[in-house]
């Protein structure tokens, strides 16, 4: 939060002569007519819409400049700015809240980028070689407890039979509880996926995305940070993806509109917010392959007490959930994709109680 104390008027000041008497009894009035010339101004570094669509947090202007970001536009009536951060690709620090990772070259690939020169650079922290890409996640307050990343846009090199061979993004350094959901085997498309990732006993973590050549990858990340306070916000432990809406859907890792290859050695879990008016949930899925079959699963998404795999899903692509605790869905891929099963999109509405 930040308080600013704004001037708002500016008066002469007489240069009479005052009895020493009148000083004395109108102390306090004239104390109080000092601070009425100013104005205290106060405001949350909350999230806010740029002017060129993004989103950014607001700050003073000062402190957007210092800490490398861009002011795209006013917030907090006008005393703040909406300050987007783009990461350098000669700095690759992320030092404030909704800063946005990107490519070199970005909006186009990095094969069109050319190679980075950052000769001259002051930064301590630079891309290691046109091919490898490590990214610091730094706190943006010391309460910070929680990270969500969001692929706005992501392709790298497609997996084979499930193993990211060629181009990989590896997410390092979270706490011991992230550290077991997120996968190490992350590459092909991630576009429209996110992850959440525990930061409450840690000051970074890194990213790193490492490329065999340069083709057609391209990728814009946005990196939001949520401190203690933001119970709305958090994910319960243990959940790798969380979805707040009463309605939407879950696809695994590279699915890429059913285009995609279900990945290897994956085991976390998708997480769906309580709603207190609603029990059970409907799903439906028209597009859906793991491998294996109903009681002999070798990958499997577990739906209170309905295990499934295989190609069918449900009854006719339908399955209701019946609330059996929380609305959490446990998903596991095995070390061998060589049948290239696709992997699933499954859509869900909460049903009232």
């Amino acid at each position: 939060m930040h308080w600013l104390v704004l001037p708002l008027l500016v008066s002469t000041v007489a240069s009479a002569a005052v009895e020493e008497k009148t000083l004395t009894q109108e102390e306090s009035d004239r104390e109080g007519k000092l601070f009425s010339i100013f104005q205290i101004v106060k405001f949350n570094n909350d999230a806010c819409p740029a002017i060129d669509g993004t989103t950014g947090t607001c700050y003073t202007a000062s402190e957007c400049t210092a800490n490398g970001g861009q002011d795209k536009g006013p917030c907090a009536s006008g005393f703040g700015v909406c300050c987007v951060a783009v990461v350098d690709p000669c700095d690759t620090n992320v030092r404030l809240n909704n800063s946005y990772i990107v490519n070199r070259g970005f909006p186009g690939t990095v094969q069109d980028s050319g190679s980075t020169n950052c000769a001259g650079s002051s930064s301590t922290v630079r891309q290691t070689s046109d091919l490898v890409s490590a990214y610091t996640i730094n706190k943006a307050a010391a309460d910070i407890v929680q990270v969500r990343i969001d692929f706005i846009y992501f392709e790298l090199s497609n997996p084979a039979m499930g193993d990211c061979n060629n181009d990989t993004i590896v997410i390092t350094g979270a706490d011991a509880v992230s550290q077991k959901i997120i996968p190490t085997n992350l590459c092909g498309t991630l576009t429209g996926q996110h992850m959440y990732i525990s930061m409450k006993d840690v000051d970074t973590v890194t990213m790193t995305i490492t490329l065999s050549s340069k083709v057609a990858q391209k990728w814009q990340i946005l990196v939001r940070q949520y401190d203690s306070t933001q119970t709305e916000y958090l994910a319960p432990r243990g959940c790798l993806q969380y979805f707040r809406q009463d309605n939407g859907a879950i696809e695994t890792y590279n699915y890429n509109g059913g285009n995609g290859e279900l990945l290897n050695n994956h085991m976390y879990t998708y997480c769906i917010a309580q709603n207190d008016a609603y029990c059970d949930v409907a799903l439906s899925s028209s597009d859906f392959m793991l491998g294996g079959s109903s009681g002999s699963c070798s990958d499997a998404a577990v739906f209170g007490l309905d295990k499934v795999c295989g190609s069918t899903f449900g009854n006719s692509g339908s399955l209701t959930w019946n609330y059996t605790g929380n609305y959490n869905v446990p998903f596991m891929s095995d070390a061998d994709n060589s049948a290239m099963d696709g992997g699933f999109k499954i859509s869900y509405v909460l049903l009232p109680c």
